[in-house]
This record gives C-alpha cells, structure tokens and sequence, in this order.
C-alpha cells in the first residue's frame, strides 16, 4: 500500500535489538502504520488490526493515546516507517542497533615503567569502545572498525589517575572503572611471585641431585625436594 497524503520531515528512532519503540504520532480512530510502503498495521473505527505476519505479537495499539508501539526489536526492523492519518504521513527512519555489552578490562602487560590495560567487548556492531582519564577521552575505536579490544597504556605518573572504559551505540553505552595503581600492582607482584617460585624449583630440583650424605644440611631440601616433585 502506498499513501497519496501529504508527507512530513523524517524523524530518527532508535532502539536496541530486544527493546521496544513507541511511534510518536497518535492514531485515534482510523490511520494507517506503514513499512517502506507496506501496509502493516491499521486502525478503523477505532479497531485495531495487524496486517504483516512479521509483526504478529510484536506491535500493539493504545486506545487511550493512539500510539503504536513495537516491541522484541529484531535488526531486520530497520527501516523507513509513516504514519498516514487524516492524509498526512509523518515518517520516521527506526535504527536498531546490538544490545550493548559491559567491557571487561584485564592488564595486558606491566613492567616498571608502564602497565598496559586491555579493554574488550565479545560483540561490537555499530558502536565504539572508548578510554577515558577522569573525564577526559584519552583513546577511542572507530565505528567502521570490527576491532573489540581497545588497548591503553599507562606510565607510573599515570596510575595515578581514575580510568573507565565505555562501550557505546547510538541506543545506549556502558560503562566499567579500573584502578590502574592497584590492577597493575597486583599484576607486577603476581609476575614476580610467580618467577619467584619457579626459581625455588629450580634450586630445589639441583640440590635433590646432590647426595644427602654430602651435607646433612642439605637432608631437610631434599625432603622438600621429594615433597614438591611428589
């Protein structure tokens, strides 16, 4: 179906895949909601009627305020849309984007100087990843870019500062803080730790090579030596 009535200026909706929208143009006895053209809702004589088997139990009708709302948004309800009442078509370009997902922020590397933070989303489409400083972006994805990690690095003057990564589309944006001084730290400890211990192995593997009857200083390591390898 196709509208001979006046068409007004394009209004932009937006949502997110699951959500729901409400077309802000009243119908209350008798208009029409269009997709591209196609007919798929209508209301006559205050009867409401769902004309497209793609939106069966997914868009509704308020006879109170004569809006119509769709609801479980799929990607593939992207698209131009009119309202046809009292022959004028308001129209409107509905956007629906990925639900957004909260950024994890992990540390990539550490070193005495600078500590690298990695922050990183599953699924990105449409949207960005973004570093800030306070309040100050310090680094940011582009949203052409299929990349979901965004890395930041961070010298020893800079642990110092408050960090947050955002993940972002036009329908919302969510947000995940880090405290660079103490991530960084217990990372570079853990490393240390870790070199730490295998070290000890080491030492302990090369003194269970040597006789006990050698130096019986030596007899409480190689106990431990049988201990650890056991």
């Amino acid at each position: 179906m196709t509208s001979s009535a006046a068409l007004e200026v394009k209004q932009n909706l937006i949502s997110s895949v699951g959500g729901e929208v409400t077309i802000p143009v009243p119908v209350k006895s008798r208009g029409f909601l269009l997709k591209q053209g196609r007919l798929i809702a209508i209301v006559k004589d205050s009867v409401f009627e769902i004309e497209d088997v793609d939106f069966l139990n997914r868009i509704s009708w308020d006879r109170a305020s004569g809006l119509f709302s769709i609801r479980r948004l799929q990607s593939k309800d992207s698209g131009d849309y009119s309202v046809d009442v009292n022959k004028t078509a308001v129209s409107f370009k509905l956007s629906v984007y990925d639900a957004v997902l909260e950024p994890s922020v992990t540390v990539a590397s550490v070193s005495s100087e600078r500590c690298t933070l990695l922050c990183a989303v599953d699924q990105l489409s449409g949207g960005t990843l973004s570093w800030y400083q306070g309040e100050v972006l310090v680094n940011q994805s582009s949203t052409h870019s299929t990349q979901r990690s965004l890395p930041l690095t961070v010298d020893r003057l800079g642990l110092r500062s408050s960090y947050r990564c955002v993940s972002a589309n036009p329908a919302g944006n969510l947000t995940t803080s880090v405290d660079a001084k103490t991530s960084c730290t217990v990372q570079q400890r853990t490393g240390k730790n870790l070199a730490l211990q295998a070290t000890l192995i080491v030492i302990l593997i090369s003194v269970c090579l040597v006789p006990s009857v050698v130096f019986s200083s030596l007899r409480l390591l190689h106990l431990l030596c049988v201990y650890f390898i056991e």
